[in-house]
C-alpha cells in the first residue's frame, strides 16, 4: 500500500529541496524541506492525503509568514565598498579644477579626478570635500570655513 512507502517519498522530497535550496540564494525550498520533514515523522501515524494537507498547509502558512522576516533579517543591510569611506573625506587640490576641465587632488596618497558640483572654480592648493563618486571620479566642493577642525587627507 502507498501508506507504507510514504516515508520515502517525503524524504526524496526533503533531499530535492534541500539540493534546490542549496544552488538557490532566495530561501525558498528551504520551508519545503522542513515542511517534508514534519510530514515524514506524521507518515507513520496518518494516511497519504493527511500527509499531503499537512505538507501544503505548512509550507504554504512557512513561506507566507517566516521568509519575509527571515530574508529582512539576513539580507537588510546593502554592502559598502571601500570606495563609500571616501565620501567627506577632505584632500588637497593639486590641478585646477573648473566646470569646462576636470581637475585633480590628493586624498590617502591616491590621485584622482575631480569634478566640481558648482560653477564655481577650485584652484590649486584648496582644501576640498567630496560629496560624491561616479565610476572614477569624485565630485568635490570646496571645504567649509570651519573645515580646520577635520583632518585632510593627503
Amino acid at each position: 500500500m502507498i501508506d507504507d512507502w510514504m516515508w520515502l517519498i517525503w524524504l526524496g522530497v526533503f533531499v530535492i529541496a534541500l539540493i534546490i535550496e542549496a544552488l538557490e540564494s532566495e530561501i525558498v525550498s528551504i520551508w519545503f524541506s522542513i515542511a517534508a520533514i514534519i510530514a515524514l515523522i506524521i507518515s507513520f501515524f496518518t494516511t497519504w492525503w493527511i500527509q499531503l494537507i499537512i505538507f501544503i498547509v505548512t509550507s504554504t502558512v512557512m513561506v507566507i509568514l517566516l521568509r519575509p522576516i527571515l530574508k529582512r533579517l539576513t539580507f537588510s543591510k546593502p554592502l559598502k565598498s571601500n570606495i563609500d569611506e571616501i565620501i567627506s573625506k577632505r584632500g588637497i587640490v593639486t590641478k585646477k579644477a573648473t566646470k569646462l576641465e576636470n581637475g585633480r587632488c590628493k586624498i590617502n596618497d591616491v590621485t584622482w579626478t575631480i569634478v566640481p558640483i558648482d560653477d564655481k572654480d577650485i584652484e590649486e592648493g584648496e582644501i576640498i570635500e567630496v560629496v560624491s563618486v561616479s565610476g572614477n571620479k569624485l565630485y568635490v566642493k570646496k571645504a567649509s570655513d570651519n573645515a580646520d577642525d577635520k583632518e585632510v587627507q593627503q
